[in-house]
């Protein structure tokens, strides 16, 4: 896809000229002649990624334009143009939130790096916003789980006691023993639930037991009672793993991920298992997960981490069957390529897929700097 930009500027032989070179290396170019424009395309267009604006222009300068922008849209980056070069104005503009500057004329080799560097800032920003938004809903929703455990364990607390007293009365009745291991389930899954929603509300790097963390994952998701019933799980934990430093969230969003896809593999197989396996694996902790799915076809394992590539239908293409967006291993690879993460893909038509991930051991995730490099 094309990435989108926003020239602005008066002079209609500098947006011709600057057009022509953007359109050359593949951009795609919308221009406006002042400030007015300028934020009526930023209004009606859309994925417009980074605004090319002058700062002295008729009707609403660039200054009032980078203003704007800073605050309507906060993560299209602005390079500003000027033909007044010195160090105030440059300072000027950037302390105004202006992502860069560029003198007239304009050199093209300086236009092209500082795009480049533009569209990497803009996609680090992005991610760094989705994170926060993901981070805040999650947060959100452990709130509301904590609230719903504590209303349930009041009443439970209460049939237990009762149940415990009828058993005292009645200690052969094999509906109170049916009724005390039900509630004993209960207590389990509620336990399950504020462990899992106390780690992920925890932010930060911490030492994590891998096995634990895939034990109460699989908990977890014996809420959906397809899985619970109808998927044949076989578990085989090396107990002698080593912690490894992550942040929680990190490691359980990608194993569920790839659970998940596993699951949806299955959906015509007659032999439904999912099998998942940890062990030592030359310095590396390897977490496998094994399905009796679909299978992947070869030419399509190297595409599986392109974002919005999937092998399912999309929603409404195919009734009844698991649908997807082809984020879920993209966002996988996206979270675990800081901790330097492997990954291998076996996986044959027909019978089935094995997915590996290598995590490195006593290799901590690289940390961004303030200013956005790695």
């Amino acid at each position: 896809m094309e990435e989108k930009i926003l020239l602005v500027d008066d002079d209609s032989i500098i947006r011709e000229v600057i057009s022509d070179i953007l359109e050359a290396e593949g951009y795609q170019v919308m221009t406006g002649a002042n400030g007015v424009e300028a934020l009526d395309i930023l209004g009606s267009a859309k994925d417009i990624g980074v605004v090319i604006c002058d700062i002295k222009m008729p009707k609403m300068g660039g200054e009032e334009v980078l203003r704007k922008i800073h605050f309507l849209y906060p993560l299209i980056p602005v390079i500003m143009l000027t033909g007044f070069v010195d160090l105030e104005t440059a300072l000027e503009v950037m302390r105004r939130g202006a992502f860069d500057y560029l003198a007239k004329p304009v050199d093209d080799d300086r236009l092209l790096d500082l795009l480049k560097k533009a569209f990497a800032h803009r996609d680090k920003m992005k991610k760094k916003f989705e994170n926060h938004i993901k981070r805040e809903k999650m947060a959100a929703v452990g709130k509301l789980l904590t609230g719903i455990v504590h209303n349930l364990n009041n009443p439970l607390t209460t049939i237990s006691g009762y149940t415990e007293l009828l058993q005292r009365k009645y200690p052969e009745n094999e509906a109170l023993k049916k009724i005390s291991i039900q509630i004993s389930r209960m207590n389990e899954i509620i336990d399950n639930m504020m462990y899992k929603t106390s780690q992920g509300q925890n932010r930060g790097k911490k030492a994590i037991n891998i096995n634990r963390l895939l034990t109460e994952e699989l908990k977890f998701l014996e809420a959906d009672l397809n899985f619970k019933h109808n998927i044949e799980k076989v578990v085989d934990l090396n107990p002698s793993l080593p912690e490894i430093i992550a942040e929680y969230n990190d490691l359980s969003q990608s194993f569920l991920n790839v659970i998940e896809n596993s699951v949806d593999a299955m959906y015509r197989s007659k032999v439904k298992r999912l099998t998942i396996t940890t062990a030592l694996n030359n310095g590396s902790i390897m977490v496998k997960f094994g399905d009796t799915g679909d299978g992947i076809k070869e030419e399509d394992i190297p595409r599986l981490f392109d974002p919005f590539f999937t092998t399912k239908p999309l929603k409404g293409e195919e009734e009844g069957k698991p649908t997807g967006t082809g984020l879920g291993l993209y966002s996988c690879y996206q979270l675990l390529q800081p901790y330097g993460a492997n990954f291998e893909i076996k996986s044959k038509v027909g019978k089935g897929t094995d997915f590996s991930i290598l995590l490195p051991i006593n290799k901590e995730p690289m940390q961004e700097s303030c200013n956005g490099t790695v």
